[in-house]
């Protein structure tokens, strides 16, 4: 179930959303929750699953929820997946991308209600959310919290890792490479 929180911080947005952003609040409830919805935080998010695994809606997804604001040191994933302006600069994420913030203090990882949560949500957007399209924060502002683990955990569950990005594929000869679909999926491995 989710709740509906509305947020009066947020703006119109002409852009389809593409995938998703996590963050961690490095705050506690009510205070986050309160914080994200007062105007003069000028800040709010999507979606935010607290400690106990409860979906609040802050702002709806037609709409540009506003996180992500300052954009710096942008990872490379990242950058495969921002849109630029005509003139060069990064489009604010919450333009196009889901933002989804996560009750914990710095340190802290998800909780496995959290995690359930985040993946249930995850799975009723009307695109996959794969590897390609889910990143954190720290893609997109270098001096964020550090959530790869938690992202990886996410894309483990959903079913949508690469495995094969985890471990190169490196071949001497096309003789090695070996070729298989499992599940729909082609593999591509190196025959020993």
């Amino acid at each position: 179930m989710i709740i509906q929180s509305p947020s009066p911080n947020f703006s119109s947005s002409k852009y389809k959303k593409v995938g998703v952003q996590l963050h961690a609040t490095i705050g506690l409830m009510p205070g986050t929750l309160n914080w994200l919805r007062n105007p003069r935080s000028f800040a709010s998010a999507h979606y935010l699953v607290t400690k106990d695994g409860t979906i609040h809606q802050l702002v709806q997804l037609k709409d540009r929820a506003w996180t992500s604001g300052r954009i710096g040191g942008v990872s490379e994933r990242a950058k495969r997946i921002m849109l630029r302006t005509l003139w060069g600069s990064y489009v604010k994420p919450g333009h196009y991308l889901i933002q989804i913030e996560v009750e914990c203090l710095k340190g802290e990882t998800y909780t496995e209600e959290q995690y359930q949560s985040i993946v249930e949500l995850c799975n009723q957007f009307d695109f996959d959310v794969t590897e390609n399209n889910l990143i954190t924060h720290r893609d997109t502002y270098s001096i964020k919290p550090n959530l790869e683990k938690e992202r990886t955990e996410i894309l483990k569950r959903l079913g949508t890792i690469n495995k094969c990005d985890s471990q190169p594929l490196v071949l001497n000869n096309w003789g090695q490479l070996s070729i298989k679909v499992v599940e729909g999926r082609i593999i591509l491995s190196k025959k020993i």
